[in-house]
Formats: C-alpha cells, structure tokens, sequence
C-alpha cells in the first residue's frame, strides 16, 4: 500500500478554523484542482462533514475521464482530524487523515493518504504516485488562496 503525506502551513489561523473549512463539505470543489460535484439529492448547504456521513461525488481526473466516489466519515475529532474512506471507487482502497496542528502563528495541515490502485505497484510508480502529488499540491494552494487574510 502507498502512503502519500503533505503538509502545508496556514497563516494566522488556527487548527480550528483550518479544520473548520475542511469540515464545510462546500468548500471541497473550491480547494479541488478538477471538477468535482455531488451526485444525488444533495442540498449544497447540507453538505457538513460528520463521523458515519457517506457523500457520493463525480470527479473528473484529468479533466476527462469521470470517476464515481462514494466515501465515508469514519472519524471527526474535533480541533484535530477527520478520516474519509473510499467505500466504492476508482482505486481498491483509499483512507485520507486530514490533520491540524497548532504553530507559531498559524496551523500546520496534513493530508495524510494511504491508497492501494487497481494494477498493484506499478500504476503506483508509473501514474498515480505522481498524480496524486499534483493533486495535493493544488488542493494545498488553493487552502492557502481561500483561508489566509489577505
């Protein structure tokens, strides 16, 4: 299984705010590089992330090919993580640990993700190592857009 971890800083705000605007499910195809939307009868307003939640989204990777999600909220512990699980999906396993930790003056957040791809190691090494670090880092950039004053 892979393990990809990212961290990024947020200026002067605090692992409760961070997590805050992570926890707001509308907020998740604002800091996502591709399109992204939910499927089904979803209220965008009614998008709150909570422990036992189950979400169904279409994302289009790459801008092309439309790949169908339904994840799960295993675990909110608040000012500090929440876990998503993919129950069903493009990959044949996905666990995603959103971390915050206080620092100096701002909040040091992780995306901690372990997945498992369909084809084993090497679609890892060849395709979705790398795009997954693109994805991260994007994600990354545009938390920082959206959450630091200006």
């Amino acid at each position: 299984m892979a393990v990809l971890e990212k961290t990024v800083f947020i200026h002067r705000r605090t692992p409760a705010e961070v997590l805050a605007f992570c926890l707001d499910g509308k907020n998740f195809p604002l800091i996502f590089p591709e399109p992204v939307w939910p499927i089904g009868m979803i209220d965008p307003s009614d998008l709150m992330i909570e422990a036992g939640r189950e979400f169904q989204f279409l994302h289009w990777m790459l801008y092309c090919i439309p790949c169908k999600w339904r994840v799960r909220i295993a675990e909110v512990i608040p000012n500090q993580r929440f876990v998503d699980e993919m129950l069903n999906g493009p990959l044949r396993r996905f666990r995603h640990e959103h971390l915050v930790v206080p620092s100096i003056d701002g909040t040091l957040y992780t995306d901690r993700v372990e997945y498992e791809p369909y084809g084993g190691r090497l679609v890892d090494i060849l395709f979705l190592n790398r795009y997954m670090s693109y994805i991260f880092a994007a994600r990354h950039r545009n938390m920082r857009r959206l959450l630091e004053p200006q």
